[in-house]
């Protein structure tokens, strides 16, 4: 009986250890992700940025007022209008529940829009990413000053 119940503890925990080491992987995966995912939004590398980021791919606010603007619309921005110099993540902290993950992040950027001013600008985020066949994709961003 207390082989069992020692062979029983031994596989909850590396049960437990695996859980762990899995859910760390996820994170570093993503945290590359979410670095290469504004390399390449400041490189406008629309080949990158297409794999990256969901058709359903919405920017949003912290205010219920404002309508969320379409993948497209942040497409045709990124591409046309922004200039950015400079981007960086200060601080991130995920949550990955299965195949979604929440990341919070305190992010730096300095960047030009059309033929307006430098703007050097730190922001909070929280980017809903979801794990599909081809891998993770980030379908939702919200940005709060």
């Amino acid at each position: 009986m207390k082989n069992n119940l020692l062979l029983i503890s031994i596989l909850c925990i590396c049960i437990s250890s695996a859980s762990a080491q899995s859910a760390i992987d996820e994170e570093q995966v993503l945290t590359k992700l979410s670095n290469d995912w504004m390399t390449a939004t400041m490189n406008r590398d629309e080949n990158t940025l297409n794999k990256i980021m969901a058709p359903e791919f919405t920017l949003g606010g912290c205010y219920l007022e404002e309508s969320p603007l379409p993948r497209s619309v942040w497409m045709k921005n990124t591409m046309e209008n922004l200039q950015i110099d400079s981007v960086n993540y200060i601080q991130m902290r995920m949550n990955v529940i299965d195949n979604v993950a929440i990341v919070q992040s305190y992010f730096y950027w300095s960047v030009t829009f059309k033929d307006g001013p430098v703007m050097e600008d730190t922001v909070s985020l929280i980017d809903t990413w979801m794990k599909r066949e081809q891998g993770w994709q980030v379908v939702s961003r919200l940005g709060c000053d």
